[in-house]
């Protein structure tokens, strides 16, 4: 066991494509939950850039293939600079659906290896039609241990908890058959408590540590539980822009952004990306007991889901109102990767809502921004000074 961690060597390990899957009922389970966006050869080579999908959904699929076949590696430890990975390309979504109708920068550091992927579960979720798809590959290409969660596309009725309470006792029984075993109480309120008392601590932290230490964090926290804090910075520099990055993954191959934003003049005050601050907002509330750690469990997650998949998605704009007031945020970056029409389809929403200049910036294979991307952001930092 690692200081600091909350996990155990030898444990089998479930890898999760969602935040919105609780990485807490996995964990009571005796299963090792890890974001497969913090591993650090993920994706295992250049980004996929097939036409029409969206390039986080094939790494994943690529990254599932891949299980057994090497060992794998953990995020960088804090202050750590990352490398770059990549994956091949997959067939592509349209090519998916018709089989299954027909029936059938800086250098990397040292590599750790971790427990053998060759008994490895991963967890799919229905946040995206194209994630939706990739479960679908993983089963095609015979993936013994692969899950699909389906997270409610509503919120305001009593039925989005009664989804996500029963997605979450369907999904005990997948762990337990695949060697996992049922929680007590008392173990999953424990794990609940460790993971509570982490995620406030790394919100509180935001706002006193440097973009990409605080992105380095949140990675290793989303991979093994890991309770460390960046460290606390000065001030920043009074001329920096403030910024909130808006989007889905922002993963470590593309941390390069936050020091090229620095170099332009700003920095992130809000990372509103999917595995920023919003993958930090579930909240279990106990009330001294009274209510069962499940129904704190289920209630934490259903009830603090900040996506852009939801409809209505008023509690994004929600969430965001308040943080880009109170940082003082001047230009929102939205960035999203090719063929993610769920993000590109906001921009003109968060421009009317916030009055705020927007930049749509488009994930490519390179590190940080593309060429013609730095150059866009380069542009749209100076209209702001």
């Amino acid at each position: 066991m690692t200081a600091g961690n909350i996990t155990t060597p030898h444990r089998m390990d479930v890898f999760l494509t969602s935040p919105w899957i609780p990485a807490e009922w996995i964990r009571a389970h005796g299963l090792q939950p890890r974001g497969l966006w913090s591993a650090e050869n993920f994706p295992n080579g250049s980004w996929p850039l097939s036409a029409g999908v969206c390039a986080f959904a094939e790494a994943a699929v690529q990254f599932v293939a891949a299980l057994g076949r090497e060992p794998l590696t953990v995020p960088p430890r804090i202050g750590e600079r990352v490398g770059e990975c990549g994956v091949g390309a997959l067939r592509r979504s349209d090519s998916i659906a018709q089989r299954i109708r027909e029936g059938g920068s800086s250098p990397p550091p040292a590599a750790v290896p971790s427990c053998s992927r060759t008994d490895s579960a991963i967890i799919f979720s229905t946040s995206c039609d194209q994630m939706r798809r990739g479960f679908d590959t993983a089963i095609l290409r015979g993936h013994r241990h692969a899950f699909l969660f389906n997270l409610p596309a509503t919120w305001q009725t009593p039925a989005a908890g009664q989804i996500f309470r029963s997605e979450l006792e369907r999904l005990g029984k997948f762990l337990v058959e695949i060697g996992g075993h049922a929680p007590s109480p008392a173990a999953l309120r424990r794990v609940m408590s460790q993971s509570s008392q982490t995620r406030k601590r790394l919100l509180q932290s935001a706002q006193t540590t440097s973009p990409r230490q605080f992105a380095e964090a949140l990675a290793r926290f989303h991979w093994n539980g890991s309770r460390a804090l960046p460290p606390p910075q000065k001030a920043p520099p009074a001329n920096q822009i403030p910024i909130a990055l808006i989007g889905g993954p922002f993963l470590a191959p593309h941390w390069k952004l936050l020091d090229e934003l620095e170099a332009a003049g700003g920095r992130v005050a809000l990372n509103a990306t999917e595995m920023g601050e919003r993958s930090l907002s579930p909240s279990f509330a106990y009330q001294s007991g009274a209510i069962p750690p499940f129904d704190a469990l289920v209630r934490g997650y259903c009830d603090n889901i900040i996506g852009v998949f939801q409809r209505p998605n008023t509690r994004l704009y929600a969430w965001l109102k308040p943080r880009l007031a109170s940082r003082g945020v001047r230009g929102i970056l939205l960035r999203h990767f090719t063929g993610c029409d769920l993000w590109r389809a906001e921009a003109q929403t968060l421009r009317e809502t916030f009055a705020l200049p927007l930049l749509l910036l488009e994930a490519g294979s390179e590190p940080g921004a593309a060429p013609r991307e730095l150059n866009r952001l380069q542009a749209f930092m100076e209209t702001l000074t």
